[in-house]
């Protein structure tokens, strides 16, 4: 039984150094060139929820992304993971720019996209 205790904490531990490093590893490669290439500040996507046939008014919205925040590096990858429904077709549409977002700002390479259309994006 002692040794079974051991062993967990033994791994237990390892697998905080593990976590310890990939997560210094991360921010080596995020700012190792200064800037990271892409920031999401903020994100939010609403949609309107309208009634009414001939006169529209508005009653409510659907929260589809509400405040996504992170950074991304030159040369790292990011998944998103989640549920049916959480958002993650949003975030990849806003990024792009196929939708605007409600607020919030994308900076690719330090330019917030966000105000950008046509030829400039």
């Amino acid at each position: 039984m002692h040794a079974d205790h051991s062993g967990r904490k033994e791994a237990r531990e390892e697998g905080e150094t593990a976590r310890t490093l990939l997560s210094k590893s991360r921010q080596e490669s995020a700012y190792a060139g200064g800037e990271p290439i892409l920031e999401v500040r903020d994100l939010v996507k609403h949609y309107p929820l309208t009634q009414g046939i001939l006169i529209k008014k508005q009653v409510g919205a659907v929260k589809a992304v509400d405040g996504v925040t992170f950074d991304l590096g030159a040369g790292e990858t990011l998944g998103v993971v989640g549920e049916s429904g959480c958002g993650k077709s949003t975030v990849a549409r806003l990024l792009v720019q196929l939708e605007k977002p409600t607020s919030g700002a994308i900076r690719y390479k330090g330019e917030d996209i966000t105000k950008l259309s046509g030829r400039a994006l």
